[in-house]
Order: structure tokens, then sequence, then C-alpha cells
């Protein structure tokens, strides 16, 4: 949207600061193809030429998520139709619906003509297809997506009889006669049937992996620049399947100062999702986001620099801001910038700098090492985000429920990985698995191979109780064969929120109330030192534990004072993690481990405002040699720190 002149000077600006990398294209399709089948390349290779100029490196996306007002002209039933059967008007991104015919073919025809142009540059690094999926939409009932509905159940059923057996449509008169019989669930008197809410959310995600391996396949035809793509916590996709198509793990993230712990979830989630240490942050804001319809308040000054130590020590490949330059028009006009819409520094330029001069200070450190992970891992599922968003109980939503998890670790000053759902647990000493509401026979196989080889594992809570299509467990337990293992029997389930109705546990003296739902059971396996109190599942416990093993029935309504949490944390979980050797740290400090051959390095940031203690087990060294002795240490707010310990040969 820039002109000649500016680009120049914001070229030319860039490199004078010190930034290496630059990541364009993904919204200028009508710039390529003002008209239908009228190519004009000549915009993409003169930017290219300038910044190969500068010596900068590029990040290219491919313009897929913002067609054209002659494509919507041209193809009317390709935008997307919503929930109540209004179809979405062009004007904003992603108004298209992916699974439309016309809009694959001009899509893979554009990244055709981008690849062709991007193979003659050797500074793109990157290939970054579409932005965002389904950023601002999820789910669509289009013409297409009716097409395509019946002959994907029929490819995941193989049978009609399968279907309704599995989704239990013998009640309130659901059968259905014929694939090309069942419904999309849009608007209905009540709700819809579970088992079809959750296909056809697995098929919004599945039939969208599709459209990005075209992409993908059109890409790798003309080039071998890497793939990558911008993902989120925020969406309805298939993130493990999406990547496994890709070289590359990228994603987005604009945590806010006073929920800093967003930032830290990212880095220890994409890191894991592919077997490969090139992560990439393609997004993040130099001060705050905001769009029209939302002013948002900037980080303090300091903040960023936490992001960008814990980033590079975490093992990010890329910092990347958005936008250089703040929009003047359009809808993200009130969004925070490295510079303002007229040039001057804006809000976030003075971090920026000091950003960059970390990356510069640790850089030789950083190169020397590699990551050392956590031994102690927490699963984390987009099947079961989907599930959650098909049975929220009115309280539920993955995001934040897997985030309270998090933070009742983290909190405590347990460092922990985040692994998709199908990876092994071999490399960890602790796994815990919440919230995975459909227990397979593979991933059962997983945990008691995990408890044979010594592995601490903690279930729950939800996790087991429906089956594959958001169904209640058949069988005596409720928990299926997860409960069969567990040997427990006479499962209930009920909102734990009023008084009367209140789940409660005694850990030693204290008291602590259970919110959400929670599962109650009869077992001879109690935690020592816990008992449940009873004010409606009489004779039922809510924590289970047998050797190894540990059940959790639901989560406390107050998981950072919880008094459960604090022994869970110290008994079992702690005493899996290899750095409480060296070093504890506080609420509020994140540490990321790296090591060389003669040394191990954390790096640690206080990520908070206020000023917060950790202690030092045994005798280290600061960047500069300094000696820092064993005892208690503190981090003023936003501080970050490197402690280098030598290894003992």
């Amino acid at each position: 949207m820039w002109d000649k002149l500016t680009n120049q000077t914001d070229i030319a600006e860039m490199h004078k600061i010190g930034m290496n990398t630059v990541r364009i294209g993904e919204f200028f399709w009508d710039k390529l193809e003002p008209q239908e089948d009228h190519y004009n390349m000549e915009y993409l290779v003169n930017l290219l030429s300038q910044l190969k100029e500068h010596g900068l490196q590029v990040i290219l996306g491919i313009p897929s998520p913002t067609p054209p007002r002659w494509f919507t002209l041209h193809y009317p039933e390709s935008r997307i139709v919503n929930l109540r059967g209004e179809t979405e008007e062009h004007g904003s991104r992603q108004h298209v619906c992916t699974n439309n015919l016309n809009y694959r073919r001009k899509a893979y025809q554009l990244a055709r003509k981008i690849a062709r142009v991007a193979k003659d540059f050797d500074n793109i690094i990157a290939i970054q297809i579409d932005n965002e999926f389904k950023c601002h939409v999820d789910q669509c009932f289009c013409e297409s997506c009716q097409r395509l509905w019946p002959q994907w159940l029929k490819e995941k059923y193989q049978t009609i009889e399968r279907l309704n057996t599995v989704w239990g449509t013998n009640l309130w008169s659901e059968r259905y006669p014929d694939f090309q019989s069942v419904v999309m669930p849009t608007k209905t008197p009540f709700t819809h049937n579970s088992g079809l809410v959750n296909a056809f959310r697995t098929f919004t995600a599945d039939t969208l992996n599709d459209f990005a391996a075209g992409l993908a396949q059109t890409l790798i035809a003309e080039t071998n620049i890497p793939i990558t793509h911008n993902t989120s916590l925020n969406f309805n996709l298939m993130n493990y399947e999406l990547f496994n198509q890709l070289d590359l793990v990228g994603f987005d993230t604009y945590p806010m100062y006073d929920q800093y712990w967003n930032f830290p979830i990212n880095l220890d989630l994409w890191r894991n999702l592919k077997d490969t240490d090139e992560v990439l942050l393609l997004e993040t804001g130099a001060s705050h986001v905001g769009y029209i319809g939302n002013y948002v308040t900037p980080h303090p000054k300091g903040f960023l620099q936490t992001e960008v130590f814990l980033g590079l020590a975490a093992g990010l490949k890329s910092f990347l801001f958005w936008p250089y330059r703040a929009q003047p028009a359009g809808v993200e006009q009130t969004h925070g910038a490295i510079v303002t819409q007229t040039g001057t520094p804006d809000l976030g330029y003075d971090d920026v700098l000091a950003g960059q001069k970390l990356v510069q200070k640790f850089k030789q450190k950083l190169d020397n090492t590699v990551v050392k992970k956590s031994k102690i891992t927490l699963v984390y599922s987009d099947n079961a985000k989907r599930e959650m968003h098909v049975e929220t109980g009115g309280i539920y939503e993955y995001r934040n429920t897997i985030t309270q998890f998090y933070k009742a670790l983290v909190s405590r000053g347990v460092s922990v990985e985040l692994i998709p759902d199908n990876v092994d647990f071999q490399n960890f000493n602790c796994v815990l698995i919440p919230y995975i509401r459909d227990v397979n026979s593979q991933l059962l196989a997983r945990m008691k191979s995990f408890i044979s080889a010594g592995g601490q594992l903690v279930v729950g809570p939800l996790t087991g109780d429906r089956t594959v299509e958001m169904t209640w467990i058949r069988g005596h337990n409720g928990l299926g064969e997860l409960g069969q293992w567990l040997g427990i029997k006479n499962v209930v389930q009920y909102l734990s929120e009023e008084k009367r109705t209140r789940a409660k546990v005694k850990v030693d003296q204290s008291i602590d109330e259970f919110g959400g739902l929670v599962t109650m059971f009869n077992t001879d396996n109690t935690m020592k030192h816990v008992e449940t109190i009873h004010t409606v599942a009489a004779d039922r416990s809510i924590i289970y534990q047998r050797g190894n093993l540990t059940y959790l029935g639901g989560m406390p309504k107050d998981s950072l004072n919880s008094p459960l949490w604090d022994k869970l944390v110290d008994e079992i979980i702690k005493p899996c993690d290899e750095d409480c050797t060296y070093i504890e740290i506080n609420w509020g400090i994140f540490k990321y481990r790296r090591e060389s051959e003669d040394e191990i390095q954390f790096y640690l940031a206080n990520m908070s405002v206020d000023r917060v203690e950790y202690e030092l087990h045994q005798a280290g060294y600061g960047e500069d040699d300094d000696v820092i002795n064993p005892g208690k240490h503190s981090l003023n707010g936003f501080e970050c720190k490197l402690i280098r310990i030598k290894k003992v040969r």
C-alpha cells in the first residue's frame, strides 16, 4: 500500500537499525493480479530487489486470505456462509471459503506465479502460505461445503449404520437414511447432536489442511524454498497435520504484559510441534495490538526485552514484529508499530532497538549452546480443543482451560514442555494429560508403557470421559478402558459451583474447593493425606493415586493458591525436574536451559512488574564471569539474567 519512496525509506531504516529479515506479501493479491488472469509481478520483483540490495532476508507470503474484489464479483458463490445462513460480504479478509474450487484454482495459480519469481531471489529464506488460518472464520455452510460434507462423512464412517450407531441418532428420531441426508449443524431450535457438531468441526479443520496441501505442493513443484505458516493457539486447526506437510513451524502471538504467561506458553508448545529446531516467531507487537474496534494498553518499557531474551533462549530462529510502519487507513490503524504512520518512532521503537542489542550481546553464547528441554511435559491437543467447543457447559474454552493448568505448574517454578497428543513420552520423566476427553487405544498404550518404564503420570481432569464422537463412555465404570486400567467404578459427573454442590478435598489440614465439571468415582487407591469431603456424590473420591499414576477428577477453583496443587508439585512433579538441582524460581520468573560441552546456562527473565526471588543451589557465573554465590537472589521487574554453571567432569 506504500509508494516506492516510502518503501525505500523504510527499507533503508530497517537496515540501519540492524534488522536482517522482512516479512511481506500475505495480503497484496490485488497488486499482483489486478484483473483476472492478468498478472503483474513487477511490483514484487522491484520490492524483492530493493530488499536484496540492502542485505535483507525475506519471508514471502502467499496472499490467499485476501481475494480481490474482481474475484468475489466473478464468483459470488465462493463467499463464506455463516451459522445463521448469512453470506459474508467482501471487504475484510478470509471472506472466501477454502473449499470453493474456483478459489483454490486461482490461489494455486497465484502461488505458482509467485514461486517462479521467488526462486530467482536467494535472499528469500521461507515462503509463508496464507495468514493465520481460521483467524476470523471457522465453520462455513456454503454450497461447496454442502457438496463435500457427505463425501467426507462416507470416507470417515464407511457406512451410514456406523455413523448412526456412534452418534446415537436413535435418540430424538435423528437417524439418517444415507450420507446425503446428514445435515450441517446450522441453526436449530435447541442443540445439535454432539457427534454431528464434533464431526463438522473436524471436517472444517481437515478440509482446510487439504487446501494448505495444495498450496504447498504448488510451491514445491516450482522451488525448494522452505515453506511455513503463521499459526496461533486461538484457531480451529489440526496443527500437527498442517505442519507435517510444511518445512518450518511458524506462529504469531500478541501477549498482554499483565498476562505475560501467554508468551512462554507459545514457546513451550510450538517448539515441540515438529522434530526440528527451526521455529519462527512470525508476528508479535512492538508495543500493543489494536484495531478500530478495540484499543489496547501498550506494554511498559522493558517488557519486550523479556520476550526477546526468553525467545532466543528457547530456540526461536526469528523474532519478527508486525507492522514495521503503522497503518494509516483500514481496520488496524490503532495497532502499535515500530514507526508511526509518518515514519517517526512509535511507542515500541526504543524497546525494539534494545531487543536488537540483546540479540547481538548473546549471539555467540547462543550459537555455542543447544537447547536442553524440560523433562516435564503437558499434553496439548487440537482435538481436545474442538471437543471442548462442542461441550462447553457454558463455562469451558480450551485455550483458557489449558492455560490455567499451565499456570498451576509454572507459578510453582516448574518449567514444562507442551507436546501434541500423538508424541512419544519416552523423553520425559513426568507427563500430564488433562482434558483429553477421548483416550484412544494408542494413547492408552503409551500411557501404560510410560508407567512401566517408571515415568510419573498425572491424568485428568475430564480425561477419558467421552468417546471420539463426544458421547458418554459405555461400560460399567464410565471411563472406558482407562477406567478399567485404573480399577475405578461408579463414575458420576456434576457441576461443582454452588455451596451445596461444591466438591472439596482436605489436604492435610487445608480445604481445597473444586470448580467446573467434576468426575467422582469409587476407588481403593486414594492419595495419601488427601480426603474427599462429600457434598453430593457420597462415598466417592475425586483423587486417585496408585504408584506413579495419579488421576485428577477436577480442577481447584483457585489453582494458583491450591493446597492440593502444592502437594502435587512438591511430591510428584518437582522431583522429576532436573533443573531443581541447580536453581528454583518463583512466579513471575521464566527460565530456559541451554548447554555446551563445558557449562549449563540458565536464561532467566522476570516478566512481571514486581521484584521476584529465585534460589541458586550451586555457584555460578554471570555473562561477564562475575561470581554468583549459592543462595537467594532476586530480579527486578522485566530484568533478564544469564547464569552459567560449570559442568563437573
